[in-house]
């Protein structure tokens, strides 16, 4: 008998949203066909000091080196771990297994605590991220509002990585919580969101500035303060001038009951068009539920002619969606929303949490964390590819490339990288070994 296990993401409800991920422990294995996925790395708790539940995908560096972070693990007090910083290195000849490294694990208390998005890689091989609490502040009933921090690389092969924590969030108007991961804009500038604080609770959207001299103190700003629902779980992306693109879980003209006000939105931030001035914040589209889409988790993409691409968690057929916003033909005129495929719950998988990458051709590709080819009520997930129409106006065609099985991991929760050979890369929240994620490589 399988038994499900109903696991409430504690984290997320800080937001006062409620997600939920269904997980079925398999008791018997059930066959499927020969995939071209391989499982690279298993967190467990037998590995001392590792981590384990990464919820966050994986960046890909220099020599084909992996880098991510997990949730929880490594060597810090917290209970089940802190969380951890980690690089999976290429075997040195073919056939052979990954290498993974702890680079970082984290302590909780003002080190920060529980780094839930992907790093970022920076100049000089350095990576930024985030950590949802821990830090400096104080948001009780949690310890401290969340970190931005860095680490830098050694300056001989095998050395220690170094990590700073470049910022402290302080709850209330400042930003608290930042769930997504940063990008990095021109002169080093860090460009991220956090799903709560903020001057109505919403959340903001916030700039980090390098320091002008060597060790230095970085300088925060709060560019935006989301009003009337928010809570961005995602980072943005930088386009053309500069302007930021994002999404937000809730808010926004739709009507979602159980989401909060509003079924979320994409905005464009646009910086000022002088020194000091205020950057302006724009709705692209409002998601309205039911059939349009609602409550997006994942951040966009930019594609070719500045077309964005993203998944929502919900909407379409009830089980999320992938959509595009082309914009406008002229300055000043709307962005047009298209549903690109809904979910059905079934083999095709349920809920994408993670953001959508583009490959060749201008194919999407991406996770959801339910649903697949296991015959049950929620399933393990599954990876997805989205091929563009043959002729303008046409569908988008949607193909299960693989379906997890609960033994080779399960919940795909983050999105996916693409490397080499147009292999993808990813993670598992859950499943492998002793049930704590695994990193994953798959040939489409």
């Amino acid at each position: 008998m399988r038994q499900v296990v109903k696991r409430a993401m504690g984290k997320l409800n800080r937001a006062n949203r409620s997600y939920t991920i269904f997980v079925l422990c398999a008791a018997t294995a059930i066959a499927l066909p020969a995939q071209s996925l391989r499982t690279l790395h298993y967190f467990g708790r037998g590995l001392k000091g590792g981590g384990s539940g990464p919820y966050a995908g994986v960046v890909i560096g220099s020599s084909g080196v992996l880098y991510g972070t997990t949730d929880s693990g490594g060597t810090g007090a917290c209970s089940g771990g802190c969380g951890t910083v980690y690089s999976l290195t290429p075997p040195t000849s073919p056939g052979g297994g990954w290498t993974e490294r702890v680079l970082h694990s984290f302590t909780g208390g003002s080190d920060g605590t529980s780094p839930y998005a992907p790093v970022t890689i920076g100049g000089g091989g350095a990576l930024y991220g985030t950590t949802i609490i821990g830090g400096s502040g104080s948001c009780l009933p949690f310890a401290g509002c969340g970190t931005v921090f860095s680490l830098t690389p050694p300056t001989s092969p095998g050395g220690a990585w170094t990590e700073s924590v470049l910022y402290s969030f302080k709850g209330g108007s400042d930003g608290a919580e930042p769930h997504g991961g940063v990008v990095v804009g021109d002169g080093g500038v860090l460009y991220g969101t956090t799903q709560n604080g903020g001057s109505s609770g919403y959340g903001t959207v916030f700039a980090l500035t390098p320091p002008t001299s060597p060790g230095g103190t970085w300088s925060e700003s709060v560019l935006y303060s989301f009003a009337g629902g928010g809570g961005p779980q995602s980072g943005v992306v930088i386009g053309q001038g500069g302007v930021l693109y994002g999404t937000t879980f809730s808010g926004g003209t739709g009507s979602c009951p159980g989401a909060g006000p509003g079924c979320g939105t994409v905005f464009s931030l646009s910086p000022p068009t002088s020194a000091g001035g205020a950057w302006t914040d724009s709705v692209l589209h409002s998601f309205a539920g039911g059939s349009d889409a609602a409550e997006p988790y994942a951040g966009v993409v930019i594609g070719i002619g500045g077309v964005l691409y993203g998944a929502t968690s919900a909407g379409g057929t009830g089980y999320g969606t992938v959509f595009s916003l082309t914009p406008p033909a002229s300055d000043g005129g709307s962005w047009t929303e298209s549903v690109l495929y809904s979910f059905t719950g079934g083999s095709d998988g349920a809920q994408p949490y993670g953001d959508v990458v583009i490959g060749s051709n201008g194919a999407l590709f991406g996770t959801a964390a339910a649903g697949g080819a296991d015959p049950n009520p929620y399933g393990y997930g599954t990876v997805f590819s989205m091929s563009p129409p043959t002729s303008a106006g046409g569908p988008w065609t949607e193909a299960t490339l693989y379906s997890f099985t609960g033994n080779g991991g399960e919940v795909p929760f983050a999105g996916l990288a693409i490397g080499k050979g147009g292999l993808l890369y990813g993670t598992t929240a859950r499943g492998g070994h002793d049930i704590i994620g695994t990193v994953f490589e798959l040939k489409p």
